[in-house]
C-alpha cells in the first residue's frame, strides 16, 4: 500500500518522543471507509437556494488520521501539538484520497459543443 509523506511547516518536539517535521499516511482501504462505517469525510448538501454546499466533517477526518498515520511516524497521539496550518495540510491529504478516487471514476466526456452550447458538426 502506498505511503504519502506530508511535510509540515516546522519541526515539532514532544517530550519523550522523537522530533518530527513530517507525517506518513497510508491510503485508506475498503475496511477503513465502509466496514468501519466512517464513509466520506465530506459531502454535498442542498443549500436551500437551488444549489449545493460542500460540508466537511472534521471528526471524520480525525477518525481517518487515527487509522492512517503510520505507527512511529510520529504517531497520532503527537499530532495534538501541531499548528492549525499543519493540521490543515493533514486534513487536505485525507480529503485528497477521496477526491482522487472520485476523479478517476468519472466517465469520459465524449461530446463536443460550440461556445453557444450547440453540438459541433462532425467532419465525417
Amino acid at each position: 500500500m502506498a505511503e504519502h509523506i506530508v511535510k509540515l511547516s516546522r519541526r515539532y518536539e514532544v517530550p519523550g518522543s522523537e522530533p518530527f517535521d513530517s507525517v506518513v499516511l497510508r491510503e485508506p482501504t475498503y475496511a477503513d471507509v465502509y466496514m468501519s462505517g466512517l464513509g466520506a469525510p465530506e459531502e454535498w448538501q442542498p443549500n436551500g437556494q437551488g444549489g449545493g454546499m460542500l460540508v466537511t466533517y472534521p471528526s471524520t477526518i480525525d477518525a481517518y488520521l487515527r487509522r492512517l498515520v503510520k505507527v512511529g511516524s510520529p504517531g497520532y497521539e503527537n499530532l495534538a501539538i501541531i499548528s492549525s496550518l499543519d493540521g490543515k495540510k493533514l486534513a487536505d491529504k485525507v480529503l485528497s484520497f477521496f477526491h482522487e478516487a472520485a476523479a478517476t471514476t468519472s466517465p469520459p466526456t465524449t461530446s463536443s459543443s460550440g461556445s453557444d452550447g450547440t453540438p459541433v458538426a462532425s467532419s465525417e
